[in-house]
């Protein structure tokens, strides 16, 4: 038993360095700059606490080369830091990626090629292509990292296959890289459920390379692994090993304390009457997908009954009208039929204010197009019950061709490192007036469960998120409907939820219930007046909350999530006996 318990440990490390990780603990780019934070912190300490600080570091940085380590200019970043302490494992490792790794330049025909097929989105092309760069220098890591990369994307499949065999053959026989190679074995079966393989891989990383990614990487990962095969009892002797080496793994923490006292499998139906609203437009096979997933799951009510359906036909031109039609004949439907499209936020607030939203207790907001598993319902139901006070419960929502792909999880807002200090006004010269934003730390690498657990959170996404009836009669000031300044699209469910956040209320994010998004994430920026409305809502809403708000927010949210960890890490102790 380590002389510190997990809280104390979490308690002694830099207060920066706490309310960081506390926002996210994952994310290869974001641990990276982290890392750098604690390094920067080291110079300017002395003797015990330079040396600790460090090795925390280290630790941090090692973490982010495990979560990308195919990253030749990552692993050469890591190398080049200043009085790092690695050990020998790690540094050859670092050195084998950053040796491996050759850029091509642009006017590289083979670059220029793979752009334009990226441009296309051709997938079939794409990996017909890597695999053949891959074989023409199989010493190089770049290609490889290319095509891991679009075999993650692309989702379960024969062209992830060939992606992904392309990537690894080989790759342990390249000097240094078998840690990498084991490293991402591990991987490859976790994506494919095969926890047992999983767990092999990174038991003979653990055993052959010894710490290249720091001392809990591997017995995290495994983990990991087993709570997604939901066989918790032997997932968390190699949690709390992990978290006794890295103590500001925060989602590391709060997946095993949910773990501990059952919160991934709670279910809760919510209170009656609800009503489960969607507003659609022009997308019929979609919708159709997804009142099939919608009426195939479980609607049951806490007060015995079901939940009814609504939905809003926003003008569509398309079949949206039959699908409807031949929902409404099989029963539980209830539609509304405009003849225009409205826009999202105003089709929001008037499906809130029809006569049935008007007589429920809850009511839940779903895209037209979604899969939803059988208990998403309850799981909404459980976030709501285990933080009754607010005001919004939400989801993790992940790409539907490539689930371990994740689109949002719990919203934290930060602002740019770079963005001026002390400026309370709104810079309107700017293509961010205030530009603050939520951190991306979700969309860096695959879902390994470090967002798997329920807590608080500033924003949730508008896909799947159900509210307290009272929370949208709130003041418009405080929640209340959605601004039709937003309109057509996006932004809008960002935006009411930081005036909820001025009204002293957040939202609660539910990471174990995974909602399936047919529109892809990752690709190209879209062209024409989809993008453009999007740019100019962003726009319009970074003006609608000063700089001095956002500030306020991000402090309130610290001060949350702080309550937070120290309920998890209590419960961390408690489990092994310290309280």
């Amino acid at each position: 038993m380590p002389a510190l318990g997990f809280l104390d440990a979490w308690n002694a490390l830099p207060e920066s360095t706490r309310l960081e990780m506390q926002r996210a603990s994952t994310g290869w780019r974001r641990l990276a700059r982290l890392g750098g934070d604690a390094l920067r912190l080291a110079a300017n300490a002395d003797g015990d606490e330079a040396a600790e600080l460090r090795s925390l570091a280290a630790d941090i940085l090692l973490w982010a080369h495990g979560e990308n380590p195919l990253s030749g200019p990552l692993a050469a970043e890591i190398l080049a830091a200043p009085d790092l302490p690695l050990s020998a494992p790690a540094h050859a490792s670092l050195a084998a990626v950053a040796s491996h790794w050759r850029t091509p330049g642009k006017r590289e025909s083979g670059q220029a090629y793979f752009e334009r097929l990226a441009a296309k989105r051709d997938t079939e092309r794409l990996a017909r292509f890597l695999a053949e760069q891959i074989r023409r220098d199989p010493a190089g890591l770049y290609w490889r990292d290319k095509a891991l990369g679009l075999s993650i994307y692309c989702g379960p499949g024969a062209i992830a296959d060939e992606l992904e065999s392309a990537a690894l053959s080989g790759l342990d026989q390249l000097p240094g890289a078998l840690a990498v190679a084991l490293n991402l074995t591990a991987q490859s079966a976790f994506l494919r459920g095969e926890a047992d393989r999983c767990a092999d891989a990174l038991t003979r990383l653990d055993a052959g390379c010894g710490p290249v990614f720091g001392p809990a990487f591997a017995p995290a990962r495994r983990g990991l692994a087993w709570l997604d095969a939901e066989e918790d009892e032997r997932a968390l002797p190699d949690i709390l090993a992990a978290l006794r080496h890295a103590p500001w793994q925060a989602g590391l923490t709060l997946a095993a304390a949910d773990a501990v006292t059952g919160a991934r499998r709670a279910v809760a139906p919510p209170p009656g009457p609800a009503l489960v609203m969607l507003y659609t437009w022009n997308k019929a096979a979609d919708l159709d997908a997804t009142l099939a997933s919608l009426f195939a799951s479980d609607l049951s009510l806490g007060d015995g009954g079901r939940a009814r359906v609504m939905v809003l036909n926003n003008g569509a031109t398309d079949d949206t009208s039959r699908v409807l039609d031949k929902w409404a004949a099989r029963g539980g439907l209830l539609r509304l039929d405009l003849p225009v499209n409205i826009g999202a936020p105003a089709a929001r607030n008037w499906l809130a204010a029809t006569p049935e939203a008007r007589a429920a207790s809850t009511l839940v907001y779903l895209d037209d197009d979604v899969d939803l598993p059988a208990d998403w319902l309850g799981r909404l139901g459980a976030a709501l019950t285990a933080m009754p006070e607010a005001g919004v419960a939400g989801c993790k929502v992940a790409d539907h061709q490539a689930p371990r792909l994740l689109q949002s999880a719990a919203g934290r807002l930060a602002v740019p490192a770079d963005a001026p200090d002390g400026r309370l006004d709104l810079d309107f010269q700017s293509l961010a007036p205030n530009p603050f934003r939520l951190l991306d730390a979700h969309m860096q690498g695959p879902d390994w469960g470090l967002f798997d657990f329920i807590g608080p959170a500033d924003s949730v996404t508008g896909c799947c998120h159900m509210f307290r009836r009272a929370a949208l009669d709130a003041p418009h000031a405080e929640g209340g409907g959605f601004s039709l300044a937003l309109s057509p699209s996006q932004y809008d469910d960002f935006e009411r939820d930081l005036r909820m956040l001025a009204g002293g209320r957040y939202a609660v994010y539910q990471g174990f219930l995974r909602v399936r998004h047919r529109k892809r994430s990752g690709l190209a920026a879209q062209n024409g007046t989809a993008q453009t409305s999007a740019n100019g809502n962003r726009y319009k809403m970074q003006t609608m909350h000063s700089r001095q708000e956002v500030a306020g927010f991000i402090a309130a949210q610290a001060e949350t999530l702080g309550q937070a960890m120290a309920r998890a890490l209590g419960v961390l102790d408690h489990a092994e006996g310290r309280s």
